[in-house]
This record gives structure tokens, sequence and C-alpha cells, in this order.
């Protein structure tokens, strides 16, 4: 460095030239240009966000107008008894509401534990843990998968902000988590730490189609939320960061390592004590879970009963409440009714068990099926073929696969059916045809098939119902008892005849009614008949004892009498004969019957006449097995052989207590009570 006098003049001249001064004042200018700049980008940019801030603030909804409540609930049936025979489910509806009281403080304090354990001090939004969350984040490479959310933070966006799911960029989250953070400190001013954490244990998804912990409770351990041990509560608490990897059931190994987490949090945090968590670990808690699943399985299915009442109700609100059917649908199953079905579960049982009994039937029970499947050839061209088309291409005498005009789809089992359907798939499909994935479905059915319904008369309410026969595989399916029409036949007269007589015609169960030919009055009058020509008599309403018959006089061909030729296998037994002219030019001829199997307590009166040609009898003409406890008091008469009081030929075994007071006469072969007996 040169100190001298000469260098010392020419560093002074250097520092005192324009250019050099000029420069200086340039630069510092520009810095304070600069600074004026990033102080003015800051205001500007501050104030910016702020409005930005503001502005999403001021979009949020006011927390007047919230509510934090969760929505959605399921709809429970009761028997007449007030017994649960049924849930009623929609998705986003499998929840039941509980009570701060009715939920363990363990389960309250097991989510606190793990989701929030500032949760019971701060006012909605945890400043130290969004702090450990971003320094958390930002230590591991810009990983910000720890959650800073509280408990009623968590609440709003189940319940307020449902449509997060939706969300498709950085910004519509940035916005909803503001929203939600000041909301929450709002939320926190208008209602207390219990009402916030009961609202939120009934809003979470607990996986399973599950909503709240009254529902997850019954569903992963069959028991009532309030029933749950330490171990079950961490086991809840565990799913809730995401149900579907912490699920309980699926993924075992996985809620189990979080539920450890869960302990581990509660005895660090104070909440639980260390033989309470020693316990807890201890328990086999997942074995229970898998029972109760098994269990759970089959119970999805409703029955014919809660079929119909759904339809009913949901054609009540239509019709009678103005809804529409999406307004009805969702009432039924989104509200959290309570309903308060007719259906007698005994009876109902036994219902079951004897449509299904195959004592009640006399073959043996055969299959039938319903059946779908689309088959693409080899052009493109998509046919579809059905149980139907099986029948008509068997039936059809001009395919060289005719089996029979009565070709039935009707087997001995489902081995059987599935055998027939897979020789129809050979029988239709072509070279290179094939069937269309997912096209192919079949329904068996139970044949002969059989319904039921069981109505209290004194009320009307329906108590049982039994759509159908054999296993109900699905909900909704074909309910026999309430979908389908079949004819009434005589069972329609309850109601077009013997109600109106009984409530309307004055008459009682014990009025006597003639069952006779009869003739309407008037010039044009009409004569009506028994569809059978045959006549009963008298009897009562309540069909006990037959008494005064009326029997024209008649001739037939084999037999001539009140029954005419009975059933071989029948018993005639409990009637009585008055006022009558039998008349016969047949073979048999009797005041009751003319040919009987068996006869008992059966009595002809005197005013009785009785005439025919061969085998006369003032009962019957003749009997085939036994006859016991009958008499007779009319007139007998025959222009020929075999006539007797009873009967005119007594084959069978045995004729007991039989008496006769009338007169017999006939040509040959007379008895007072039998012309002729043969054992």
């Amino acid at each position: 460095m040169n100190y001298g006098k000469k260098g010392s003049k020419k560093r002074q001249a250097e520092l005192t030239s324009k250019g050099i001064m000029y420069g200086k004042k340039m630069r510092v200018i520009f810095c304070k240009v600069l600074l004026v700049c990033c102080f003015a980008v800051a205001i500007i940019g501050g104030s910016l966000g702020f409005g930005v801030y503001k502005g999403i603030l001021d979009s949020a909804p006011s927390i007047d107008d919230i509510d934090a409540t969760p929505t959605g609930y399921l709809t429970t049936v009761l028997d007449n008894q007030g017994n649960e025979i049924a849930t009623l489910v929609a998705s986003g509806s499998n929840r039941k509401n509980v009570t701060i009281d009715e939920i363990p403080i363990n389960l309250q304090h097991a989510f606190v534990a793990l989701e929030d354990s500032r949760f019971y001090e701060h006012n909605g939004i945890d400043l130290t843990g969004i702090i450990r969350a971003g320094v958390t984040g930002i230590a591991s490479g810009g990983n910000f998968s720890q959650g800073a959310s509280t408990i009623t933070q968590q609440l709003l966006k189940n319940t307020v902000f449902t449509e997060w799911t939706s969300e498709t960029s950085f910004i519509d989250k940035l916005e909803r988590k503001i929203q939600e953070q000041y909301l929450a400190v709002q939320l926190e001013k208008k209602v207390s730490k219990n009402w916030i954490m009961e609202n939120y244990l009934n809003a979470i998804n607990l996986g399973q189609n599950t909503l709240g912990v009254a529902v997850a409770s019954e569903r992963y351990f069959g028991k009532d939320v309030s029933e749950l041990t330490l171990s079950e509560c961490a086991v809840l608490a565990a799913i809730t960061q995401n149900p579907s990897r912490f699920n309980p059931i699926s993924n075992p190994e996985k809620n189990a390592e979080r539920r450890m987490k869960v302990l581990n949090n509660m005895l660090d945090q104070g909440f639980i004590s260390q033989s309470e968590y020693d316990e807890a670990v201890a328990d086999n808690v997942y074995d229970r879970i898998q029972l109760v699943n098994v269990e759970l399985q089959d119970n999805g299915i409703n029955s014919y009963f809660i079929d119909e009442l759904t339809d009913q109700v949901i054609r009540d609100l239509v019709e009678q409440k103005g809804y529409t059917e999406t307004q009805a649908y969702k009432t039924l199953y989104q509200s959290g009714l309570t309903i308060y079905s007719t259906q007698d579960m005994d009876i109902q049982n036994i219902a079951d068990e004897e449509v299904n009994n195959q004592d009640n039937y006399t073959s043996s029970p055969k299959v039938s099926f319903s059946y779908r499947v689309s088959i693409r050839s080899t052009d493109g061209s998509v046919k579809n073929y059905s149980e139907q088309t099986m029948l008509s291409y068997y039936k059809n005498k001009d395919n060289p696969n005719f089996k029979s005009t009565n070709y039935s789809i009707n087997f001995a089992s489902e081995e059987d059916a599935d055998a027939a359907i897979e020789q129809y798939k050979a029988d239709i499909m072509q070279e290179g045809d094939e069937i269309v994935d997912g096209s192919e479905t079949v329904i068996y059915t139970l044949q002969p098939q059989a319904s039921l319904t069981v109505i209290d008369q004194s009320t009307g309410e329906v108590k049982a119902i039994v759509g159908g026969r054999g296993d109900k595989t699905a909900s909704k399916t074909l309910n026999r008892a309430t979908d389908t029409t079949r004819q009434p036949g005589s069972t329609f007269k309850i109601l077009a005849s013997y109600s109106a007589a009984l409530d309307a015609g004055g008459l009682t169960l014990a009025s006597v009614q003639d069952d006779a030919p009869y003739t309407y009055a008037g010039a044009n009058g009409k004569s009506v008949s028994n569809y059978d020509k045959r006549y009963t008599g008298s009897f009562d309403g309540a069909g006990h004892t037959v008494s005064g018959l009326y029997i024209a006089t008649t001739s037939g061909t084999k037999c001539t009498a009140m029954f005419g030729y009975a059933d071989k296998g029948s018993m005639i037994s409990n009637l009585t004969l008055a006022d009558s002219i039998i008349t016969g030019t047949a073979q048999y001829t009797g005041g009751i019957a003319g040919d009987a199997y068996d006869m008992q307590n059966c009595h002809v009166l005197k005013s009785v006449t009785v005439t025919g040609t061969q085998y006369v009898g003032g009962v019957a003409g003749y009997v085939d097995h036994s006859i016991s406890e009958c008499s007779n008091a009319a007139t007998v008469t025959a222009s020929s052989s075999k006539v007797g009081g009873i009967t005119g030929h007594m084959f069978g075994q045995t004729m007991l207590k039989c008496y006769n007071t009338g007169s017999v006469t006939g040509a040959s072969l007379v008895g007072g009570l039998t012309g002729c007996i043969y054992n």
C-alpha cells in the first residue's frame, strides 16, 4: 500500500471525483427506493391478505345460522310389545343419538387423548398444536400430514362443512380451514364443551356404514354404548382417523396398533391408571368383534312384514301428508323415526314355522328358478334369455332339442336346476358365443309356494305376514301375501254374505238356515241351486249340527240320498234327517246316504219315508265298513230284496248301538236293522 504524498493525493482525487460521488449517490437512492418498495409490497400484500382473509370470514356462515348437530338418523321399528324388530337405514343415516350422560367417560377421554389433548383448555383452535404441526411438517421436508384440527373443528367439518370431500385445490382447503377455525372459536363462546363432545361423538364416521358411537358400539360389540369397556373404547377411538384403514373387522392389526397409541396417550395424560391400562392391553377384544360380526351378517335382510310396512308408510306420507316420493323416502330412512307396528312376534314365528314345515305339504319340495343371461354372438349382437325362453325352447316340437310340451322348470334340487341351466346354455350357444360379464343371474324358488297373513278380526291389525316359502334372500323380494292377487273363492262369502247377515240381517250364529232349492219371488223369479245340485238341509250358523234335512224325491243311476255315493274314505257323522221323502230307482237308496264307508251318530226321524228297489235302508242303503250310534224311526219300503231299518246291506265289521223304531217292508231279505250283513 502506497502511503506517500503522491499516493495520498491520488486517493483524495478518487474520493472527490464527481463520477464516483454520483455512483455512490445513486446506490444510496436505489437502496432507499428498494426499501420503500419492500415496505409498500409488504403493506399492499398485507392489505390484500387481510382483505382476502376478511372476505373468507365474511363469506363464512353466521354462527347463529349454522346447526352443528348431526343429521340423518336411522329409523327403529318396534313390535306390538315394544321390542325392536328392525332398523331402516339409508346412506348417511345409520346413526342413533345418545346424550353425553350415556357415553362412558373413558370413551370421551379416548378421543380427547388421541385427537385433541388440549380440548378442555383451548378456545376452539389449538395454537400450540398448529405450531407443532408446522414445525413437524418443515422438519420432515414439507410433509404436513400431522393434523392440528381440534374436536370442535372436526365437529364443524362433519356437520357444517360437509362438502370438504369434494375439495379440488389447496385454495378450497385453505378457505374451509380458515372458516372452520373462525367458527370453532365462535361456537365455543356459545356452547359448552360437553355439548361439543356429545355432538362430535354422534357425528363421526366409524366404518362399516356406522355413524356415531352408539351404532358403532352395536355393530362391533353387540352392546349399548354405555356398556363399553376401556379396551372397547380405545378400539372405537382408533378408527376415526381413517375408518377403512383402521377398521377392526377387516384390518384388526392396524387398529390394534392405533389402539395401543390411544391407551398410551390416555395413560400419559392421566386419564387412566396403570392397572386400568394393563387390563385393557391384555383384553383379547378382536376375537369378540369377529364373533359379533358373524352373528350380524345375516341380519341385514328385512322380513316380509317390514317390507310391506315400509311400503305403506311411504304411501301414507305421499297420500295423506302430501310428501313427494323423495321426501317420504328421506323421512322414513333418515329422520330417526320410531315406528310402532302391530306385529306379534309369537304369532309371526308360528306362521313362519308352519309355512316352512314340510309335514304340511303332500309332496316333496321342488326347486324352480328365475334366470337371466345375455349372450354375445361372434357378430357382436347380444340376445337376452330367461327361464321363459328356456321353457319355450324345450316345448317347441320343431326344436331338435325338444323335450316335452309339458316341460317344467321344477326340479328336485338346486343342483338339478343348475344342471338344466348348463344344458340349456350348451344347447343355445354357438361356437364363439360368450356370456356378457355380469349378466347371468339365478334366483331359486321353493315349490309349491305359499303365503299367509294373520289379522286380528276384532281390531283389523295385521299380526303376521309370510310372503313366501323358503329362505328370504334379500329385502323387497316378491311378497306373495301382499303383492300378488288370487281368486278369493268362497272365502269372499265371509264379507259378502256372512258379515252382512250378522251385522244387518238380524241373524246370529244360532240362526238355522235351510239349504234347499230356492226360487226368487215374483212372476219372473229365478231358481238357484248349489253347484253340485245337492242340499244339506237346515244347519246353524256355526255349522256344528245339521237337522231337518231337506231332500227332494229323486231318482239316480247308482244311488239316491242326501249324500249320494259317499267317498269310500269318508266319515259321515252327526246328521239328522226330518220331513223328507226319499225315492230311488237305482241300486242304493238311504235316508242319509246311498252308499257310505263309515257312519256315526246319524238319525232318521219318523216323518221320513224311504222307498227304493234294492239295498234300501232308513239311514243308508249300503255301508262298507262300520256304523255306530245311528237310529231310524222312518218308514222304509222296497219292492225287491235287502231292506233294513238302518241299512239294506252291511258289508263291514261293526254295527254298534243302532236302533230302529220305524217300519220296514220288502220283497226279501228284510231286517229291522239290516237286510243283509256280510261280516
